[in-house]
């Protein structure tokens, strides 16, 4: 009995020792085997010298089973008994060796290797004793960290992270890594007490948070911000590039501002976002006032959740003419919110609060159904107009767009040659791959598409000229710059004839003064938009601009320069 009992369990136990991918249940269950056949062999064994030995295997995979894996196995025997207990020690180390490891991938980013979002909500959610500590979070979030990724790839992006980590615990706290506190045991499992130390982690994407515990003091944690901004605000070098970025931060103190954990975590995020309103690049302490604005933040997001839904908002246009005939092309569609009770609400508010919120997708949707709409009203009146409608990147990555957008053609019966929508430069080239694949199956079916804001970009060429697009829209800011800034008309110049050589037409917008135009129909550009034209207006008003265009004072200025043009 002895050699048979002590074979299996010594060879089950030595491939576990020996499995790298072995499953904790698995180890558990050759513990209860060697738990019932321990009763079997002290039987056996009853009266002999080994019979202690064997009771205290048995004591320890007892021990075992109840999940405690730190007291030792207590069997020192030159015998079977005791190679037996090596192996269970060998089985034991393995386990906490893979607990550690899954702790490991549980509670750490591993882009930075810093502690990652859940250690953060356990702290401010679970440790009770946070409240009599006390302390002050740091709020850091990376300004326009996602033109990084657009622009030099995701590769990129993740090692600036890193980097940017690195220097903001070294150049910012002042603190060596190994100081930071990670908040959890020798096993990795998270601790229920207050943090030791410093506690530094990856909060979201381009996000971080430090938590100082203790009293610490208004000028000590402005010290520290100061510290942070600076540091991130010095160039980067990544992967040959010399990366410049900023950091917005934002500051909340318990108790002085709230002896509420989670509490203590949205004022923080609330003055990282009085930050960044303030200009970015800066930081914020937390003040009531700010409370109050979250709370005005809140309500208006509420009303606009309803406004989407009940498509309660409004569409103007703006139209875009042709450069060589002053026709009218078609209009751009762009969303307006008059409330009830607050009046006309900027665009600029209502839409960044939508993308703080992760309203985008839906407001999206509810604009280009909109837009679908329209355009079968202007069908119905024997007026077909192209509609193009923005598409904001979070409605773009999500995989209901196409289906969303020929649903919408479908229901109200319009050609989706009347439809184009606008994506910028940046979005195609975050992720070429999505991209081309949902532009081609809305080509197929005769959506056009546009590249807005083209020229703030980095874009790569060749891959821009495998993409199924149609037009090319130059951004406003080189058009503000014609009669300026020779080097913003040789951009535009090559935009225009590079454009041309692909097979695409070029839009320009944000024209504002005859010598712009005047300048791009030289260039031979197709389309012109912007207030020189027309001001975007309501659906009611559009049939009667369009047919009072060519008796506008505009229009008799245009048709001057045409002349001169003609003549010169």
């Amino acid at each position: 009995m002895s050699a048979v009992f002590t074979a299996i369990c010594a060879s089950a136990l030595t491939m576990i020792v020996a499995d790298e991918h072995s499953q904790f249940d698995l180890a558990l269950a050759l513990v209860l085997l060697g738990i019932v056949l321990v009763p079997s062999a002290i039987t056996f064994f009853a009266g002999s010298k080994l019979a202690s030995a064997i009771r205290s295997l048995r004591e320890s995979t007892e021990a075992i089973v109840a999940g405690d894996l730190d007291s030792p196995i207590d069997v020192d025997c030159a015998c079977e008994v005791g190679g037996l207990a090596d192996s269970f020690r060998a089985m034991v180390a393995r386990m906490n060796r893979n607990i550690v490891r899954m702790n490991v991938l549980a509670y750490s980013d591993p882009v930075t290797g810093l502690a990652n979002r859940a250690v953060i909500t356990h702290l401010f959610g679970s440790v009770m004793d946070l409240r009599k500590c006390g302390g002050a979070l740091v709020f850091i979030d990376l300004d326009d960290f996602k033109k990084i990724n657009d622009t030099l790839g995701h590769r990129t992006g993740d090692e600036l992270l890193r980097i940017v980590s690195n220097r903001i615990i070294r150049k910012g706290f002042g603190l060596d890594r190994s100081e930071i506190d990670d908040c959890t045991s020798a096993f990795g499992e998270l601790r229920q007490s207050c943090p030791e130390g410093v506690v530094f982690a990856r909060y979201a994407g381009d996000e971080f948070v430090a938590f100082f515990p203790g009293p610490v003091s208004r000028y000590w944690l402005e010290e520290r911000a100061r510290n942070v901004v600076e540091a991130v605000g010095n160039p980067f070098p990544v992967h040959g590039n010399n990366v410049r970025i900023s950091a917005s931060v934002g500051i909340a103190m318990m108790p002085t501002d709230t002896d509420d954990p989670e509490q203590l975590l949205s004022y923080a995020d609330l003055a990282m976002y009085a930050a960044k309103e303030a200009g970015k690049n800066c930081y914020k302490f937390f003040d009531h006032s700010l409370r109050d604005l979250a709370i005005e933040r809140s309500r208006i997001e509420e009303d606009l959740r309803i406004a989407i839904a009940e498509e309660a908002l409004t569409l103007q246009f703006q139209p875009k003419v042709d450069v060589g005939t002053m026709e009218v092309r078609g209009v751009e569609a762009l969303v307006r919110w008059h409330h009830p009770v607050r009046g006309n609400i900027p665009p600029d508010d209502f839409i960044g609060i939508a993308e703080q919120r992760g309203l985008m997708p839906e407001l999206g949707n509810c604009v280009m159904n909109m837009a679908v709409k329209q355009a079968r009203k202007w069908l119905d009146e024997g007026r077909p107009t192209r509609i193009a409608v923005n598409v904001s990147a979070a409605q773009f990555e999500r995989a209901q767009l196409v289906p969303e957008i020929l649903s919408a053609l479908e229901r109200h019966k319009v050609d989706p040659a009347l439809i184009e929508i606008e994506i910028t430069e940046t979005m195609v080239m975050s992720d070429f791959a999505r991209t081309h694949e949902r532009m081609q199956r809305l080509r197929e079916v005769g959506v056009r598409i546009s590249i807005d804001d083209f020229g703030t970009g980095f874009s790569n060429l060749s891959q821009l000229a495998r993409l199924p697009f149609s037009i090319l829209k130059i951004d406003r800011s080189l058009i503000a710059d014609i009669g300026q800034n020779p080097k913003s008309e040789a951009i535009i110049k090559a935009i225009v004839s590079m454009a041309h050589a692909l097979g695409h037409e070029v839009i320009a917008e944000g024209i504002e003064q005859v010598e712009q135009y005047a300048f791009l129909r030289r260039l031979g550009c197709d389309q012109a938009q912007g207030f020189l034209f027309g001001t975007p207006m309501l659906a009611s008003e559009f049939p009667g601009w369009v047919d009072n265009l060519g008796q506008s004072e505009v229009a008799s200025q245009l048709n001057d320069l045409k002349m001169r043009l003609a003549v010169g």
